[in-house]
């Protein structure tokens, strides 16, 4: 495993960690085949692969998430950097203290390595989030501070809302598929020195290879995304044949291509899901290996042409839903 700062914290964490958005959404009828054994042997496999920064949030599985992960490292805290998050209606001063509270029992810890806020919450004055999480830091209950879904704006007036502690990192979607982030938000990450945790690293399976034209996922949550529509799954097959000759060439598969493109960026790690252990040892075969410059050039020239189809209107979504059932 290969390892990086997280910000200017001085920890250093897994460039490929683990997203657990996944455990326990059973509960929310999204579909998912989530079992907790898998789950606690996926947790426990990932930490023996050395993959040590694990995220999760309180609203996974309606704090589930953060439950099975506490079973999972029960006896192995000290190998592990802890990243959960605040949901954006949590974000009063109160209301912070009592979330980060709730997460330190449901995972059966003392302290939370690096605690997040979800998504900005524009109703309420980010001073308010800001300094319950500097209250937290003071008392132990937290170690690092960062965002997740803030534009270059929102994280200067993060930052400017604390008095003695420094945003640690940005949880932001980052994939071959949506670049987005490189136009002004990475740039000023690498300035700053914050580090950028990549969300969604595999665009929600569609750079596994796993889905076509013809082979639309059945879970809801996909079934909703406009990326999985006929059209873009044809645009994004660009992408797929390229990683594929690379894959065959590296002696790779066309995820580890997709994460290695991903982690080259010292400012960025990745946190792609996982469901079963043989997973995460497919996403640790990400590191140890380096893509070429001129690999990299040919991954960057097909993905930057690729332009999704977009939703003509809003009205279309319940007709994409209602294709789910």
């Amino acid at each position: 495993m290969e390892y990086v700062e997280l910000g200017k914290t001085g920890f250093k964490v897994s460039v490929i960690g683990l997203g657990t958005w996944q455990i326990g959404t059973k509960l929310w009828g999204w579909g998912t085949d989530y079992n907790e054994s898998d789950a606690i042997a996926t947790v426990q496999q990932a930490i023996d692969l050395g993959v040590n920064f694990i995220d999760t949030a309180e609203i996974y599985g309606g704090g589930k998430s953060e439950e099975v992960i506490g079973k999972a490292i029960s006896g192995r805290r000290d190998e592990v950097f802890l990243a959960t998050k605040v949901w954006l209606t949590n974000l009063s001063y109160d209301k912070v203290i009592k979330a980060a509270e709730r997460s330190l029992r449901r995972l059966n810890v003392d302290v939370i390595d690096l605690y997040q806020v979800h998504w900005p919450n524009p109703f309420v004055p980010i001073e308010q989030t800001m300094k319950a999480m500097e209250r937290l830091v003071k008392e132990g209950k937290v170690r690092c501070i960062g965002v997740s879904n803030f534009s270059v704006n929102g994280l200067k007036r993060a930052q400017e809302a604390l008095s003695s502690e420094e945003i640690a990192s940005n949880q932001v979607e980052y994939n071959l598929l949506n670049r987005k982030i490189e136009r002004d938000l990475l740039p000023y990450a690498r300035r700053e020195k914050i580090t950028i945790i990549a969300y969604s690293p595999l665009a929600k399976g569609i750079l596994t290879g796993k889905y076509a034209p013809g082979n639309v996922p059945k879970d809801l949550l996909r079934r909703a995304d406009i990326l999985f529509s006929s059209e873009n799954l044809k645009r994004a097959n660009k992408i797929l044949e390229v990683l594929h000759e690379i894959a065959e060439r590296r002696g790779k598969n066309v995820s580890q291509v997709a994460l290695n493109w991903l982690i080259k960026e010292p400012t960025v790690l990745a946190i792609p899901g996982a469901k079963k252990p043989m997973h995460v040892k497919v996403n640790v075969g990400a590191v140890g290996w380096k893509l070429t410059e001129e690999e990299i050039k040919k991954i960057d020239e097909v993905s930057n042409s690729f332009k999704p189809e977009r939703l003509k209107s809003y009205i279309s979504i319940p007709f994409r839903l209602l294709r789910f059932w």
